[in-house]
């Protein structure tokens, strides 16, 4: 017995060094931003700070008391608000605060409205529909803008690509655009409450690339992964998430709120298959990925990511000011 408790104070000490280690040392990855939640299945901490780090960047980011993307402003509520949704290229923890996407909007609109963001990473239209229907009091919403990167969003909408170490998600099953059930993300279980305390410490965040990378380099599973979904039939895929931009336009509608969606991605065959899809349905969208071209400047990211860089988060805000996108 006495063995035992040697070892066991043994190892507490030692992970207890190497969390130290991880928190002051060149190795640091930053602390988990998220938390479980019952009905999306993952949510922001709520009144939050720390720093997202990467080779290209070591950025502060923090996180309001609703858990979204904090202002870089004061909230007016005699204001109306206007909310922007999309994945981590919104929720942009990598950019300094006062040049993401709803701040930089804020500063062209001159303070014109609150610009509120609902970004979160690994969702799609699909998880957005219920945060909309959750996560939001639409009682000064004048607007609702939604990015999507179609080349992984259509991806994200299926629940067969998660695996057992991402968090879990909220996801729906469309039968046609009026009929679906909801998936309800996976139950808090020990797993996931353990998760929730380990992601106070930097230790998770390092655990989780280190499985990540050997994933990658030792089994290949994330080029399989690509080339899989490459070949993969998407018809069950433009389903969900035709049937998802659906329900969000009649959401929206009942609300008395408008809607409007900004497409970034690149893939020419997909982006045409859902801008029929929104011509159909007579849902506004923009295509930010021509108009920035037209404009002369390219939808460039950090060098070690895709993510937009500030610079983009600012020229895609003066942009969506100038050709005037949000009505």
């Amino acid at each position: 017995m006495k063995k035992f408790f040697t070892f066991l104070l043994a190892g507490v000490f030692a992970v207890a060094l190497f969390e130290l280690f991880l928190r002051f040392s060149p190795y640091s990855y930053g602390i988990s931003p998220v938390v479980y939640d019952k009905d999306v299945g993952m949510w922001h901490k709520k009144n939050f700070s720390s720093v997202w780090i990467k080779p290209c960047y070591q950025t502060k980011f923090s996180f309001d008391e609703k858990g979204l993307i904090k202002n870089a402003y004061k909230y007016d509520k005699n204001k109306k608000d206007i909310l922007i949704f999309g994945d981590s290229y919104m929720e942009a923890l990598m950019v300094k605060n006062e040049n993401v996407m709803h701040n930089a909007l804020y500063s062209e609109y001159k303070g014109k409205y609150n610009f509120l963001n609902y970004g979160l990473s690994d969702t799609s239209a699909v998880q957005q529909l219920i945060m909309m229907e959750k996560k939001v009091d639409y009682s000064h919403v004048k607007e609702l803008v939604q990015f999507i990167r179609i080349e992984s969003d259509i991806y994200d909408v299926d629940p067969k690509r998660m695996d057992d170490t991402a968090r879990p998600l909220v996801f729906l099953d469309f039968k046609d655009l009026e009929n679906y059930s909801i998936i309800p993300p996976r139950e808090q279980d020990f797993k996931e409450k353990f998760r929730d305390v380990l992601g106070n410490f930097e230790l998770y965040v390092y655990l989780k690339k280190s499985i990540f990378f050997l994933k990658q380099k030792l089994l290949g599973e994330e080029q399989s992964k690509k080339s899989e979904e490459k070949s993969k039939d998407l018809s069950y895929n433009w389903m969900q998430m035709k049937g998802s931009i659906y329900q969000i336009k009649k959401l929206l509608a009942k609300k008395g709120v408008g809607y409007t969606i900004f497409l970034y991605g690149k893939d020419i065959s997909l982006t045409q298959t859902l801008t029929d899809f929104l011509q159909e349905q007579d849902i506004t969208y923009h295509d930010i990925y021509s108009l920035a071209k037209k404009e002369g400047f390219e939808l460039e990211g950090f060098a070690c990511d895709s993510h937009w860089s500030d610079q983009t988060h600012l020229n895609v805000a003066n942009l969506i000011k100038k050709k005037g996108l949000i009505r």
